[in-house]
């Protein structure tokens, strides 16, 4: 089917998206090179939304100029960054020892809030990404996304249109409001895209 066959990574397009995101623009990008992403957390009952959503963000994170990803393993005995609750503060020991072990300026930690494939296509996220120097949220990201959304739709048509071309014939961009995995990849294309420009390699 198509939808396993998406090309990995993702272009930024004009503005950033009508995503509710935030950006501390005087610390991203130049104090942020190396981020470690946690797998997600999941907050619904489908057990295959936050695999898919982790893996396609870290593919959309990991395409962008200037930034070196890296994706902790799902479970990791021994991980010092592992059993992370996303929505609580770390201390700065925490941070310290992340750092230490990760080797990273940052870490995105986030949970998949809100999942229905079917009937309407709906994918929620929240995710922080933390300056592992001094705790300082840099990145945040809260927003559901409803394919059945007008302003939706055009924004995932865009997209199919101007980086996935052709091939999906005869769906075409209707693959992402029919197929979990395609829905994913948009959405981590578009929060990708909420951290802005891309910089330069160092």
């Amino acid at each position: 089917m198509a939808a396993a066959v998406l090309a990995v990574g993702c272009v930024r397009l004009g503005p950033r998206p009508a995503v509710k995101a935030y950006v501390d623009s005087q610390v991203f990008p130049d104090r942020v090179r190396t981020v470690l992403i946690l797998p997600l957390a999941n907050e619904t009952p489908d057990a295959a939304a936050a695999p898919g959503l982790t893996t396609a963000l870290y593919q959309a994170l990991q395409a962008r100029r200037g930034l070196r990803v890296t994706l902790a393993p799902p479970t990791a005995p021994g991980d010092e960054t592992g059993g992370l609750d996303p929505r609580r503060a770390l201390t700065l020991k925490d941070l310290a020892r992340i750092r230490t072990a990760s080797g990273c300026d940052a870490l995105v930690v986030g949970s998949v809030t809100h999942c229905h494939p079917y009937p309407r296509m709906q994918l929620g996220l929240y995710l922080r990404m933390l300056d592992l120097r001094d705790g300082r949220v840099v990145w945040a990201v809260d927003h559901i996304w409803d394919a059945t959304d007008k302003a939706t739709e055009r924004r995932i048509e865009q997209y199919f249109r101007e980086q996935r071309g052709s091939g999906y014939e005869p769906v075409q961009w209707h693959l992402a409001t029919m197929s979990p995995a395609a829905f994913q990849q948009f959405v981590a294309c578009e929060t990708a895209a909420t951290l802005g420009a891309e910089t330069e390699d160092p």
